[in-house]
């Protein structure tokens, strides 16, 4: 949770440092995409202060109100970022058609170059903590991040191409607008999936998950599913038997299964079986 707080802390940073950079430079050297760009950015820092919030709540332990614990506010805050984009994709398109066009000062390619380092650092970093923390926040802000590069890397060619073409800044300030709405909507997209509850299909889980099985040579491992919900999971998993075991010697294993499997690090609360025949 520290390494997540402080990776989210670093991000807002940056995304405050690069919003101002871009408006600004936008602003003083006359390239409107920039500044369409610099929108993106504001709201790449207001999604890090939703995501910090909501990683604080999502990570409360499981209590009998909330069995799967709060992490479904990981999810509802995604989405929440998702509507956000949205809204700031329609905003810059709109915007886009109410401004004079004409060269942008050539200077402005300092600002873009130190931005685009700056969001490629930030990236990076967020990527890197948020798959070794399995933080879907952190992974979801460096996708963010990483899509601002790219943006910025385009608006960097149409103000070399703006030179000669003033009004390719109208295409790329709708450019980036489109760019923003792709985003958002993908962001809503992957949550609303994760909010029903589908499975998550981890190899590394269902492959622990029949390690443990196997290891009883009068039960085989068939098939599991696997539902996620904030940092818990949910495991209904198949296991064929001989038809001449016991109910009681199969209530005994089940009950030393439930208690290997939630012992490994995957943090699996609830496990239901589902016994066949061999």
């Amino acid at each position: 949770m520290k390494q997540e707080s402080r990776a989210l802390y670093f991000s807002i940073l940056i995304n405050i440092i690069v919003s101002f950079l871009k408006i600004c430079g936008g602003i003083i050297y006359g390239s409107y995409t920039l500044i369409a760009d610099g929108y993106y950015s504001i709201c790449d820092f207001i999604t890090d202060i939703i995501a910090l919030i909501s990683a604080k709540i999502s990570k409360r332990r499981a209590n009998k109100r909330y069995p799967f614990g709060y992490g479904k506010i990981e999810y509802i805050s995604q989405m929440l970022i998702g509507f956000l984009v949205l809204f700031v994709g329609c905003f810059t398109i709109f915007n886009s058609f109410n401004l004079k066009y004409m060269a942008p000062n050539l200077n402005v390619i300092y600002v873009i170059i130190f931005v685009i380092f700056l969001k490629t650092l930030s990236s990076n970093y967020l990527y890197q903590v948020g798959k070794k923390n399995r933080s879907q926040i952190l992974i979801s802000s460096a996708r963010e991040s990483f899509i601002d590069v790219i943006s910025s890397t385009v608006v960097l060619i149409i103000v070399v191409l703006g030179q000669f073409l003033p009004m390719i800044d109208l295409i790329g300030s709708l450019g980036i607008s489109i760019l923003i709405l792709w985003e958002g909507l993908k962001i809503i997209n992957d949550n609303i999936f994760s909010l029903i509850g589908v499975d998550k299909n981890d190899l590394e889980i269902k492959s622990a998950i029949a390690k443990i099985i196997n290891a009883n040579k009068e039960l085989l491992y068939s098939d599991s599913f696997l539902i996620k919900s904030g940092s818990y999971y949910q495991a209904t998993i198949e296991i064929a038997v001989d038809d001449d075991m016991k109910i009681r010697t199969l209530i005994k294993k089940e009950n030393e299964i439930k208690k290997e499997i939630k012992k490994l690090k995957y943090k699996i609360k609830f496990i239901d079986f589902n016994f066949i025949l061999k």
